[in-house]
């Protein structure tokens, strides 16, 4: 008998609205159906809260969004207390039965999000004032390009590749049951990211009026800061400067600095979040012990750790040379310590998924690239991260010393994968020790760098085509 489709068997799984209580007014029923949602703000409301639920997942921002892009851009490494978790990944052998997990999850979020999506415009409830539906629309606009965006990442080349014609995701709109073809990656992003994030930024407020965790819902800034980076992916240098200089001209945020560098990571709304991913362990997407806290934690499970080709590229003087924990029964390894935990629980963690300094980065890429921004020089935006991070201003600054800069900054936050195949780099990493596996060679372009469609959406999914050489 044939599987479900695990990607579309959407009418079951999403009207079950389990979200974090933290996040909620009060706790949402177990299970609705669409007349009664549709005709309810409230419920609205519950929904799209609990549409962020899933984010902090195992198998996504909790910790797998996280850690696959650094081990395999050679950021981390398997540590010597490693169980053998990430084995697979470390050494670039992923096959289709692997990667089940953020594929799952990602469009698990997106049919939730077409779920308020296909509703909350029919509302017409005494009280609720147009502003009020829009937010939640925004809300789930951004939801739904942060999801696909982050599979069409995963499970394709770069759009900077081929022109974006190789194939992508597929683009879903409508909670269906169904078994659509993937789109093209020029297509999931031009059809689909970039509209829903322009239109996000339209019906987004400035604060979202949602209690004290501010920064762990989609705002008008959180919209375009991830706009800004998405078109950094597309190599759409001028829509990439200009969106980073609004952030950053907005004056919401303002930069760590070599001072508060180390003490910054366990804090709720801080000043360089833009949009961070709220952690509680009442959520019932609470990783647990497979958070990504525990899983850099030398004294949890401890998997994975720095590599030492990343710790050598840091300055002395370098604040972020500083953010690392060690054990004294592994001499010579060290674990990142953005994720220290909160309330003396390292399993629980706030997720930044984009910030300030990344914005300044952003844009000093694009001027590299030929774009223009009145005032503004790369160099500037350059030296502000390095000011702040206790290292002195340099004099000139070339596209190789932005993404040295991305790498040190951004480290452990999920990027460096993705860094290296959208600009064409390819990853030559050795072997750190005799012990550890780990020598890879991996150019660009290669079949690899785009992961193989998870077997069970393969023999479900008709009109799913999974990724050469898998």
């Amino acid at each position: 008998m044939k599987k479900k489709n695990i990607v579309y068997i959407f009418a079951i799984v999403t009207l079950f609205f389990s979200a974090c209580e933290d996040l909620l007014d009060k706790a949402p029923p177990l299970q609705l159906d669409n007349n009664a949602v549709l005709s309810d703000y409230t419920l609205l409301t519950q929904a799209t809260n609990a549409a962020y639920s899933p984010l902090y997942s195992a198998n996504w921002y909790g910790r797998a969004h996280l850690v696959v892009p650094d081990l395999m851009g050679g950021n981390a490494k398997q540590s010597p207390r490693s169980s053998g978790r990430f084995q697979q990944t470390y050494n670039w052998n992923y096959t289709p039965g692997d990667n089940v997990g953020i594929w799952t999850t990602a469009y698990d979020v997106i049919a939730r999000a077409n779920n308020v999506l296909e509703y909350i415009d029919k509302l017409d409830e005494s009280g609720v004032t147009q502003e009020m539906k829009d937010q939640l629309k925004g809300e789930c606009l951004f939801l739904r390009a942060l999801g696909h965006w982050d599979l069409v990442r995963q499970f394709a080349q770069p759009y900077t590749y081929s022109g974006g014609t190789t194939l992508g995701v597929p683009i879903i709109r409508k909670t269906e049951i169904a078994e659509p073809a993937r789109a093209t990656v020029k297509e999931v992003y031009e059809e689909l990211i970039v509209p829903d994030l322009t239109d996000a930024m339209g019906y987004l407020a400035d604060d979202p009026g949602r209690g004290t965790n501010r920064k762990a819902f989609a705002t008008k800034n959180a919209a375009e800061a991830i706009l800004a980076k998405v078109y950094l992916y597309m190599g759409s240098w001028q829509n990439a400067a200009d969106h980073a200089t609004n952030i950053i001209n907005s004056s919401d945020y303002t930069m760590y600095t070599a001072a508060n560098y180390t003490t910054v990571w366990s804090t709720e709304n801080a000043t360089e979040t833009i949009f961070e991913i709220y952690g509680n362990a009442t959520e019932s997407n609470w990783p647990s012990w497979d958070e990504v806290g525990y899983i850099y934690e030398p004294t949890g499970y401890g998997d994975v750790c720095a590599a030492n080709d990343l710790l050598n590229l840091f300055d002395p003087a370098d604040v972020r040379g500083l953010m690392y924990k060690t054990d004294p029964q592994y001499a010579g390894y060290f674990w990142p310590n953005k994720f220290p935990g909160k309330a003396g629980n390292v399993r629980t963690n706030n997720i930044p998924v984009i910030r300030l300094s990344e914005m300044y980065l952003i844009r000093a890429e694009a001027l590299l690239n030929g774009a223009s921004v009145a005032g503004e020089t790369a160099l500037d935006d350059y030296n502000m991260i390095r000011t702040n991070r206790g290292l002195t201003a340099a004099g000139a600054v070339t596209l190789d010393d932005i993404y040295l800069e991305r790498r040190l900054e951004l480290c452990f936050e999920g990027n460096l994968m993705w860094d290296l195949s959208r600009t064409g780099r390819g990853l030559d990493r050795d072997n750190e020790d005799g012990k550890i596996s780990g020598d890879v060679d991996i150019s660009f372009p290669d079949y690899r760098w785009a992961l193989p469609i998870p077997t069970v959406e393969m023999q479900a999914n008709d009109n799913m085509e999974q990724n050469p050489e898998y």
